[in-house]
């Protein structure tokens, strides 16, 4: 082809041809294609090709499909309007009668649901929820797998639970200030005093209502592990039982590790670790990246899991037999019990050498140290002379037993309130109502979440609570795991004309500051204890349990 040729070809592309002009020149060589020879159709490709601007290939394609109809194609013709549409087995309607079935199915995938059609159409046809037109259900029966999963890929698609996942957290101030320490950051940590936190749920399997929780610490360097048991999940109280735990430390705290559990990443915790004179290092680990915190993980199953076991405790005697537990537990761990303390670890091809230190107990680490000084070191030597392992270990056993009758009164309890109001209601739904709107199941079946509206301003309105203030706070001192729903039957009952169920979420609110103020008033009332000591005819020093009197 001349160079010229290619060029004015080139030009015409260039400039675009109105979609009129092609459209009349794609009519006039569809009729005078087919009856050319091999020559003419070459040329006339060249010239289509030069006019229209269309590649070869799809100026092929366009002249050898049928011709669209008038009243089909309005508008500039275009590659979409050229596009054949083959012939249709199935209708939109065997489509539509699909969708109650796949419903009805769970929302099978399409080999196991071709695979239970026959039953499935033959089984809600017996029972009055279906009803098909015998070529529609021959359709519906004769659809092969391939054929269910493209029909049914647009409801999928659109489909409200489709692919849905949680939004993710939005992610606090204090958890972008409080730096990440991974599980190789301990490195330049050798001297005690650096602890990793976590919490323990005693919920034997089942998250809902009032259970227990133990706050387990574990120093780095020593191994020297702290546990105190937990009434209420709450930043106040648990911040309550770090400074308990911090008392009893025979070193100075320096830093704490945690998860990103808000009860721990929160401003409490924050302005007490960097109150003047405390200088405590807060840092968290990776979410979901439970190796960052190996030793503390370590040691709920050691001490915690191997110990109390997974059952569901409650209440505040469970509570206080959990306390004394940890109590001869704690003497027992850090003062008789030995632990390998790893030394190196080399990679050689595929198998690891590790060497480890003596097996020391973590008192026996916590000495060697250099940290404590004479003066202070005195007092814990005495206490191990003074210590009875014996008299440990029967206190543990004791105590295990205790919390096995106790967890088994409460299985019996808890088997009878395992079914919420959300599924009595879901079995009272009348089956036929829930049939006869599988066909738009799909579209509406999206959990629906508000969006909180943004507060402006100071809140004026006066607290409803107040003057039943004291009788809140002695129903909490007797039991301390109220939850606000309970509180407001009590003071429905009490005052019904002052409360109602709509006071339940402005409760909720009240109740974290009546506890911090109560816990905050325990706090104060606390004198500052020296190390534990053993008195005489004693075997455990009785725990002071966070929260409670």
């Amino acid at each position: 082809m001349p160079s010229g040729a290619v060029a004015g070809r080139r030009e015409v592309r260039a400039a675009g041809p109105d979609p009129q002009r092609r459209r009349a020149a794609m009519e006039a060589a569809r009729l005078r294609y087919g009856g050319l020879s091999a020559a003419g159709k070459r040329r006339l490709l060249d010239e289509l090709e030069a006019i229209t601007g269309y590649h070869r290939k799809s100026l092929l394609r366009l002249l050898n499909r049928q011709a669209v109809a008038p009243a089909e194609s309005e508008g500039p013709l275009d590659q979409a309007a050229l596009k054949p549409h083959p012939r249709r087995r199935y209708g939109p309607e065997a489509a539509a009668a699909l969708v109650p079935l796949w419903e009805a199915s769970d929302r099978l995938c399409g080999k196991r649901l071709a695979a239970l059609l026959p039953l499935l159409v033959e089984s809600l046809e017996q029972h009055g929820h279906l009803n098909l037109e015998p070529a529609v259900r021959e359709q519906v029966l004769a659809m092969s797998s391939a054929t269910i999963d493209r029909l049914l890929a647009p409801i999928r698609k659109t489909s409200a639970a489709n692919n849905w996942r949680r939004p993710p957290r939005a992610y606090s101030s204090v958890r972008r200030r409080v730096p990440v320490r991974t599980f190789k950051g301990w490195s330049n940590h050798r001297e005690p005093g650096w602890l990793e936190i976590d919490l323990v749920a005693h919920c034997g399997g089942r998250m809902q209502g009032p259970f227990l929780w133990t706050l387990m610490a574990t120093d780095i360097a020593t191994g020297w592990s702290e546990s105190l048991p937990i009434l209420v999940r709450d930043g106040a109280v648990v911040l309550t039982a770090l400074q308990l735990i911090r008392r009893q430390l025979p070193f100075p705290l320096r830093g704490i590790d945690a998860d990103n559990d808000p009860v721990f990443m929160n401003s409490l915790m924050e302005a007490w670790c960097d109150r003047p004179g405390h200088q405590i290092v807060l840092t968290r680990s990776r979410a979901y990246q439970s190796n960052d915190q190996a030793w503390v993980e370590q040691k709920n199953g050691i001490l915690v899991r191997r110990v109390v076991g997974y059952q569901r405790l409650e209440g505040l005697e469970a509570a206080q037999v959990l306390g004394e537990l940890y109590g001869a537990l704690r003497l027992f761990t850090n003062l008789f019990q030995p632990s390998f303390k790893l030394k190196s670890s080399e990679r050689d091809g595929g198998r690891i050498k590790r060497q480890h230190h003596p097996p020391r107990t973590p008192l026996q680490r916590l000495l060697a140290s250099g940290v404590l000084s004479e003066e202070t070191a005195e007092p814990w030597r005495e206490l191990r002379r003074r210590s009875d392992p014996v008299a440990l270990l029967a206190t543990i056993r004791r105590c295990q037993g205790q919390l096995a009758v106790l967890a088994s009164a409460e299985e019996g309890s808890a088997l009878q309130a395992s079914r919420t109001e959300r599924d009595l209601a879901a079995e009272n739904r009348s089956l036929e109502v829930f049939l006869g709107g599988l066909q738009d199941l799909w579209q509406n079946n999206q959990p629906r979440r508000r969006k909180p509206k943004p507060r402006i301003g100071k809140r004026n309105r006066p607290d409803p609570f107040e003057p039943d203030v004291e009788r809140i706070e002695q129903w909490l001192q007797a039991e301390p795991q109220l939850r606000a729903k309970t509180l407001l039957e009590r003071l429905i009952d009490h005052n019904p004309e002052r409360y109602s169920p709509r006071h339940l979420r402005t409760l909720q609110r009240r109740l974290r500051g009546y506890r911090l103020q109560w816990i905050e008033n325990e706090m104060a009332a606390l004198a500052v204890a020296g190390p534990p000591s053993l008195q005489e005819g004693e075997s455990v020093q009785k725990p002071v349990l966070p929260g409670v009197n």
